[in-house]
């Protein structure tokens, strides 16, 4: 067996010298990320040409004991039993699938959270050797179909592209056999630059006057969060995976900050996604290097890169109206997470809903200072006006009063404003002509009567049990989910 990532001949292409091969998506690199890229892509029914650029053994590379400093229990969980990989970082549900795999190693034969920096024993060297096994009979199908071409022994040399009114398209990489010295040209609608340091960019920026920096730049301030003592980092609107950031000391706990997709789109760029290395400071560069992002950044550039190309680019894909919210919905419903709550397993069955009402900023997390959504907490009539102002309106919100006009609801009262809009609306109503009870809990049935107004016409049924039970924010996700979702999707 081989010592990497092995590829079946009747799969490997040998370009003849000056030869331009032409394929609809073009992964290059040899990291993880080009491997999670490359199979996203397949299984969401894309076409792929991957350039290896080298050699590398995925299954050693996914076994790299996780560094001291991003150590953490924190984790999406499939049933309860989690290895001690799963503490490691934020997961999607592929990525547990692979480690739930016990030919992994026993659980005693793996680094212990506590003691990230504990070599694996010998005894786990055959594992490896069966994750790689696995790793490889996932590209068999598509290998033997031809849906995916391999091109082992090619180094990208230049990346040609046109510009015009200031904006590049990148059309072609130039490769360099290393075995025969002769180059060879690829020719595709939409490349991702999977190499370990961002080769292709670094190769635009030396083509180019004006460089190829991403449209965003990932900082330290970006992993802190928007406020202090933030569990999180920041969330940006565009976000498409999560990573963990080290924490600035032990007694810090590592936080999940999220990769907006600006931060993989080189500027004035197309044709041509970062995958395996965002922009970002040089600082947070080693974050990145760690397999679990890697796995994080290429399954979803993948899937990504398989809807632009239907789209006939990018370009043509965010131009639609909520475009990033529907890439985000996709992805989440291929198990990957985008907003971070560490109480809400991935085979939760509101994992989407409690995903996308919170990517939409409706209900997120009670506290700031930690990653828990509490789907089991009774909402009161003050939460429920809240995410009702929330909402995206395909109207403007009635203007709130200038005083309350509810004894209980004061001006510097957290829900004041949303409180009066829902009111003003005629979507809630007062207990009494002076008094709101914002603090009242809401039924399920209550809860319903309020939101079927917003409801999408075709609409059979309420979303639970409607009685005089509490409705928790599990319910109310939920229910307001498909009203979210009717107005952001087409």
């Amino acid at each position: 067996m081989a010592s990497r990532l092995a590829v079946v001949r009747s799969g490997t292409l040998s370009p003849a010298p000056r030869e331009t091969v032409f394929c609809k998506t073009l992964v290059v690199g040899n990291t993880v990320a080009a491997y999670t890229a490359t199979l996203a892509i397949l299984q969401a029914g894309g076409q792929v040409c991957w350039a290896q650029t080298g050699s590398l053994n995925i299954a050693a590379a996914l076994n790299q004991p996780t560094p001291t400093h991003l150590a953490t229990r924190f984790s999406w969980r499939l049933g309860r039993r989690v290895s001690p990989w799963a503490t490691a970082t934020v997961m999607s549900q592929s990525q547990q699938s692979y480690w739930a795999n016990r030919q992994l190693a026993t659980p005693a034969s793996l680094p212990s959270p506590r003691s990230p920096d504990t070599a694996v024993p010998p005894a786990a060297a055959p594992a490896s050797a069966s994750k790689e096994t696995q790793l490889r009979q996932a590209l068999a199908p598509y290998l033997k179909s031809q849906q995916l071409i391999l091109i082992p022994q090619g180094e990208p040399v230049q990346v040609l592209y046109s510009t015009q009114r200031g904006q590049r398209r990148v059309h072609q990489v130039v490769f360099r056999d290393v075995s025969t010295g002769q180059r060879f040209q690829i020719h595709a609608r939409l490349t991702l630059d999977a190499t370990g340091n961002a080769a292709l960019q670094q190769q635009l920026d030396e083509s180019s006057e004006s460089g190829a920096a991403t449209e965003l730049t990932l900082t330290a301030d970006h992993l802190a969060g928007e406020r202090r003592g933030a569990a999180r980092g920041t969330f940006f609107p565009d976000a498409i995976a999560l990573v963990m950031a080290p924490s600035n000391t032990p007694s810090q706990r590592v936080r999940p900050f999220s990769i907006p997709l600006r931060a993989l789109q080189p500027t004035q760029t197309s044709g041509l996604l970062r995958v395996s290395l965002p922009g970002c400071t040089p600082a947070l560069r080693s974050i990145f290097d760690q397999p679990r992002a890697q796995w994080a950044l290429g399954e979803a550039v993948g899937h990504i890169a398989a809807r632009a190309v239907l789209a006939g680019g990018l370009s043509g894909l965010m131009a639609r109206p909520h475009a990033t919210w529907q890439l985000q919905q996709l992805l989440v419903q291929q198990g990957i997470p985008i907003f971070a709550f560490d109480d809400v397993a991935l085979d939760d069955p509101d994992f989407e809903a409690i995903q996308m009402v919170a990517i939409a900023d409706v209900v997120r997390t009670l506290r700031h200072r930690d990653l828990s959504f509490r789907p089991a907490t009774p909402i009161t009539k003050a939460v429920l006006a809240s995410a009702l102002a929330r909402l995206p309106r395909p109207t403007a919100l009635p203007a709130a009063e200038a005083k309350s006009p509810y004894a209980d609801v004061t001006a510097n009262h957290w829900a004041a404003t949303a409180i009066q809009q829902a009111t003003a609306g005629q979507a809630m109503s007062g207990e009494t002509a002076t008094t709101f009870a914002p603090s009242k809990v809401v039924s399920k049935r209550q809860l319903w009567q309020v939101l079927q107004p917003l409801y999408p016409a075709n609409t059979v049924a309420p979303p639970f049990a409607l009685d005089n039970e509490p409705a928790r924010r599990r319910h109310l996700s939920r229910s307001l989910y498909p009203i979210v979702r009717s107005r952001l999707s087409p």
